[in-house]
């Protein structure tokens, strides 16, 4: 479980996460919906380590992300896999290179344990025989199902999950809603979504936090938030 209590975060003064209390409870996929601009990503970032709230704390696993040094946040952090929104795979590798990487540096896999572990997840989300391609030769959908390979090629605990389906078109979103889904259901793993895409919240979500202005206003079930704050859904669909 990963628990989020009081956390603020300013960047050159302006105030972007404002007292977020929240628990991210295991095995469960937990949407934060907003429009761009209401602090998701920032507050992703706080949760893996990458920035560090001004006030707060986050606890992940009954440890303090607060106070931990680079060896004990790098410990923990191979709890956590984090798909960006833009893929971030690496331009130079192929596809099965790109999803190797951490395996090859972080363990001590044999060659050909790592090249059946590459083979299986790209046979997990549907890319069976493009491991020698690279990425420029990918289409976006394409790119991010190899984004999520290589977060899963570890087997986290957790996935962050940034903007997933930005981007895509209709087809390609679907595939990754049941990517999101189906890695909850047959690995146990636990998301946190971060999207201003309704119909990614309605596929995947069992929880959704809806975030305006850096501040938590709804959180609960996604049939309560279309109920309760259809009006901010409304102009978060005309803003796309």
């Amino acid at each position: 479980m990963i628990e989020i209590k009081g956390v603020w975060k300013y960047f050159e003064g302006k105030e972007v996460l404002r007292g977020i209390n929240l628990k991210i409870e295991d095995g469960m996929t937990t949407v934060v919906l907003g429009p761009s601009g209401q602090g998701k990503t920032v507050l992703l970032k706080n949760i893996i380590g990458l920035y560090k709230p001004e006030r707060g704390e986050i606890i992940a696993d009954g440890i303090s992300l607060n106070g931990l040094k680079k060896r004990e946040l790098f410990e923990l952090r191979k709890k956590f896999a984090f798909i960006f929104q833009g893929s971030a795979l690496f331009d130079f590798l192929t596809v099965d290179e790109n999803i190797a990487l951490y395996l090859r540096m972080h363990t001590k896999m044999s060659k050909e344990e790592i090249e059946k572990k590459v083979k299986n997840v790209l046979k997990v989300v549907g890319m069976e025989g493009t491991e020698q391609l690279y990425p420029e030769e990918l289409s976006g959908g394409m790119k991010k199902r190899v984004a999520i390979a290589r977060a899963v090629v570890f087997s986290p605990k957790y996935i962050l999950y940034d903007e997933p389906t930005t981007g895509l078109d209709r087809e390609n979103a679907r595939v990754v809603n049941a990517l999101i889904n189906r890695l909850k259901r047959e690995y146990g793993v636990t998301s946190i979504v971060v999207t201003h895409d309704i119909d990614c919240m309605e596929t995947v979500a069992d929880r959704v936090v809806l975030l305006k202005e850096g501040r938590i206003i709804f959180m609960g079930k996604k049939e309560e938030v279309k109920e309760s704050h259809l009006d901010y859904l409304y102009e978060m669909e005309e803003g796309k």
